[in-house]
């Protein structure tokens, strides 16, 4: 088993502290600082540099209907992930000191869906 995600991995990751329009965790005043992200970064950028670039999940009803966001219902009772993820936030975090865990996978046919919106944030 490898020590770092694999690209299309779903992973639970420490995302605080953030800042301003960034996704953190999702309440840090009881203390839930982990957050549900696709992995979009190549496994070889993920065991060469320890970070990852991944696309944050939300488990919010607001995002429903919404084009910004990508449905995403992953089953695997308690690594089973069903949320929104967003499509317009690729960040960067270092794997290992956020505390990041692989939970689940999301299918090939998701990632190529995911991957479209990527390569429009970047112009590619």
């Amino acid at each position: 088993m490898s020590k770092y995600p694999l690209q299309g991995d779903v992973i639970i990751i420490d995302a605080e502290p953030h800042a301003g329009r960034e996704s953190g965790g999702h309440d840090v005043e009881s203390g839930n600082i982990r957050r549900h992200m696709v992995v979009m970064s190549s496994d070889d950028y993920n065991r060469r540099t320890g970070l990852v670039l991944a696309l944050p999940i939300t488990t919010s009803d607001r995002a429903s209907g919404s084009p910004a966001y990508y449905p995403i219902l992953i089953p695997g009772g308690r690594n089973g992930v069903k949320g929104y993820v967003f499509l317009w936030q690729l960040q960067n975090y270092d794997y290992i000191a956020r505390h990041g865990r692989v939970v689940n996978r999301i299918s090939t046919n998701q990632y190529q869906d995911l991957l479209l919106n990527v390569k429009d944030m970047l112009d590619i």
